[in-house]
């Protein structure tokens, strides 16, 4: 296809044809190192515990349940996302950075149901 098109005289093409190749790679080889990244929420009784995964670094959050509160905080500009938190104590851990909208807020309802409120902790 390349050679066809120098021929014909559009050999302009040629380096963004390049671009566009070097930036489809870059997007999958970015890709294919998220792959593994992940969220692991447990919920018990008494706790709630949060492990992330990104690449070979894990981090694991626990929180005492009953005190805990989920919030979903509107962002200052249309621009960004919610943000879905969940705070107790003095400490908040982010959760679902890579969830689109619906699925950040679907999932601040459901931790909200099984969470509930502070000094609140319903049936799980």
């Amino acid at each position: 296809m390349g050679v066809f098109c120098t021929v014909l005289g559009f050999w302009p093409v040629l380096p963004f044809a390049g671009v566009e190749i070097a930036a489809v790679a870059v997007a999958l080889y970015c890709s294919m190192r998220r792959r593994y990244d992940c969220e692991i929420i447990v919920i018990t009784e008494d706790e709630i515990a949060i492990e992330v995964r990104h690449r070979e670094i894990q981090v694991k959050t626990v929180f005492s349940r009953h005190w805990t509160r989920v919030r979903l905080r509107s962002p200052l500009s249309s621009l960004h996302p919610n943000r879905l938190l969940l705070e107790s104590r003095g400490r908040v851990c982010e959760l679902g950075r890579f969830l689109t909208e619906t699925e950040r807020c679907a999932l601040a309802a459901q931790l909200q149901r099984l969470v509930g409120n502070m000094n609140e902790s319903p049936a799980l």
